[in-house]
């Protein structure tokens, strides 16, 4: 079944968000290179081709829709140059639940401020869309990243995956949810 989706563009006080366009694959997936640093607490090998793979076939679910996935560069008003990327999956795990598979801001433009508007531009955005919540699957061993979820408010947690024990070679990630 398909959800609701947001729009194709969007936009925040600093920000544009479009829907990725087949002539930024490369650009985009230059800039997915810089979060290689992730793999090493989230035990995924580096995807070369990942950006092109959720461009065609998007990255869904078990008995997901492409049509229910969503990735957009997030640019700058300024200078329109992509500073980072978001990737949604609408109506997972509940119909009402909008779930962020992948966020990143370029590592050298971290801690500016862009991602925390980029997450509360995107609420905003689901809310008028008619989601009631909106979730974020995050390895365990990304401390950086668990710091900033829940600083923007996603304070439940609706399951932990992965492995039970750890170690330097096991791996677990944390789902946490936010009511909008």
């Amino acid at each position: 079944m398909t959800s609701k989706t947001l729009p194709d563009f969007w936009e925040s006080s600093n920000l544009l968000f479009n829907r990725l366009l087949e002539n930024e694959i490369v650009e985009v997936q230059q800039l997915f290179l810089g979060s290689r640093y992730m793999n090493q607490w989230d035990g995924n090998e580096y995807d070369p081709r990942y950006i092109e793979r959720c461009y065609f076939s998007g990255e869904v679910p078990p008995e997901g829709e492409k049509e229910n996935y969503r990735i957009f560069t997030i640019k700058s008003k300024e200078n329109k140059k992509i500073l980072g990327i978001i990737s949604l999956y609408h109506g997972y795990t509940t119909i009402d639940s909008t779930y962020i598979v992948f966020m990143y801001i370029d590592t050298e433009l971290q801690g500016r401020g862009y991602g925390k508007e980029a997450e509360a531009q995107l609420c905003k955005e689901l809310i008028h869309v008619g989601y009631k919540y909106i979730r974020a699957n995050i390895a365990v061993k990304n401390w950086p990243a668990i710091r900033f979820w829940t600083k923007a408010g996603f304070n439940g947690i609706s399951g932990i995956y992965g492995d039970k024990v750890h170690s330097e070679s096991t791996f677990a990630n944390i789902e946490l949810i936010k009511t909008l």
